[in-house]
């Protein structure tokens, strides 16, 4: 590794533009290969983004290969953004040296600097893993420093890390570093934003999820939960407000291959289990993979998917049942389902279903065109069941237009995909056009 002395930097630096355009351009060099790495064709760099290039083969060489983030908000190989508070611009560039033994390869990470009009490399170093999972910067807890925060894996996915480093001195230090499954940055606790890390059960220990929070004098303090079940991936984490103003951590974790659990925390002074207090386990929140919890009804308190079978399909062979999906919610120690719906993941939308038909109400597809219906159910599952609602999903203008002069309503579009619904008259248990609005959902 190396570093540049102090420098007197520029206050303002012309790194705006070049940010937005090194996003699709900086892949020169990059090593052959099938790879988002090398499906982008760059344009033709300006003068700037040649220099900023040019700086960085001036250290590295010209056999390298720059590595992209996989999610996140940067996703270039080259990130633009203040790292020391100076109100000027740095570029970061993750690559790895290509033509070198194993042992010299790996990935690295690259810092230059706009210094007197001139793009310099002012740090290179080495950092965990070999592919990058993602990227933010942002200051943590109580500390008012910029923290360049990086998620790392191995080549296979079996290892993952999280790594803090801070700018200062023209050298990117390294202050933690931790393996984990899945990280954010967020707040737990509704104070302060923090490091959240989610990790695996083996032989090292159990299953868990970790808070790390910053102090003014740069220490880390660490508030640790360990699950009971052996969970070795995790969906998502998402937060959320309980209409008692605490803020609650719901982690949707995968039990076994295929389905999830959902655990919901509180950090107080220590990790809450906020289901074990209302008498539940993570097992009564047992479903299919992809139904992860969400706030469907946009109140800030996320819900939790969990599946039954919509009335007159009790006895029918799993491959033939209709799915009610209920959406449980969490308020003052107990758990509740606050809405009954149809959901479909892979159409990505779910019909609520109104107050009025809850109970009441059973679907079916019909076989020929794949519209979803909405019946009355009265105990019998058959064909001769008013209909309430249906459903249908076009691919075609012409077909589009054909529902339409029909009375079908167009209700979301995506892509080419138009949502059609057409609601049937009904004595029994009549719903209005604006309820039927509000009951359907549209999510990716």
């Amino acid at each position: 590794m190396f570093r540049l002395p102090s420098v007197i930097k520029r206050i303002l630096k012309k790194t705006a533009a070049a940010g937005a355009a090194l996003a699709l351009c900086l892949q020169c060099g990059c090593s052959a290969g099938i790879s988002v790495d090398n499906l982008l064709t760059p344009p033709k760099l300006s003068s700037e983004q040649e220099q900023i290039y040019q700086a960085l083969r001036d250290t590295t060489g010209s056999a390298i290969s720059l590595k992209y983030p996989k999610s996140g908000t940067y996703l270039s190989a080259f990130i633009i953004a203040d790292l020391d508070d100076d109100e000027g611009d740095e570029a970061i560039v993750f690559y790895e040296k290509t033509g070198m033994p194993a042992a010299d390869s790996g990935l690295r990470i690259n810092v230059l600097d706009c210094i007197d009009e001139e793009w310099l490399s002012v740090c290179d170093r080495s950092a965990e893993g070999t592919e990058i999972e993602k990227v933010m910067i942002t200051r943590l807890g109580d500390h008012d420093r910029i923290n360049v925060v990086v998620g790392c894996s191995s080549a296979n996915q079996s290892d993952k890390y999280v790594s803090v480093y801070e700018y200062t001195d023209n050298y990117l230090d390294l202050n933690f570093s931790q393996s984990c499954v899945k990280f954010d940055v967020g707040s737990p606790d509704g104070k302060t934003n923090d490091l959240i890390l989610l990790g695996s059960a083996n032989a090292a220990g159990r299953a868990f999820a970790a808070v790390y929070q910053l102090d003014a004098d740069g220490v880390y303090h660490e508030y640790k939960y360990r699950f009971d079940d052996a969970y070795t991936d995790y969906s998502q984490m998402i937060y959320g407000q309980l209409r008692d103003g605490r803020t609650v951590l719901y982690v949707d974790a995968v039990s076994g291959t295929s389905e999830l659990r959902t655990e919901i925390l509180c950090l107080e002074d220590r990790f809450v289990n906020l289901l074990a207090e209302c008498g539940k386990t993570p097992a009564d929140t047992l479903r299919r993979a992809g139904l992860v919890s969400r706030d469907i009804d946009h109140d800030g308190v996320p819900e939790i998917p969990v599946q039954t079978v919509f009335p007159g399909y009790e006895e029918a062979a799993e491959s033939e049942q209709m799915r009610m999906t209920k959406w449980m919610m969490l308020e003052q120690n107990r758990m509740f389902t606050e809405h009954y719906s149809y959901y479909s993941i892979n159409d990505g939308y779910l019909l609520v279903l109104p107050d009025a038909w809850v109970d009441k109400v059973t679907v079916m597809r019909e076989p020929l065109t794949g519209e979803l219906l909405v019946c009355e159910y009265n105990g019998r599952l058959d064909a001769d069941m008013p209909v309430l609602l249906r459903l249908y999903i076009s691919y075609d203008e012409a077909d589009t237009e054909e529902h339409l002069a029909a009375g079908y309503d167009l209700y979301h579009t995506k892509g080419t995909a138009a949502y059609l619904v057409k609601a049937e008259p009904s004595e029994t248990l009549p719903v209005s056009a604006g309820d039927l609005l509000m009951a359907f959902r549209f999510v990716s």
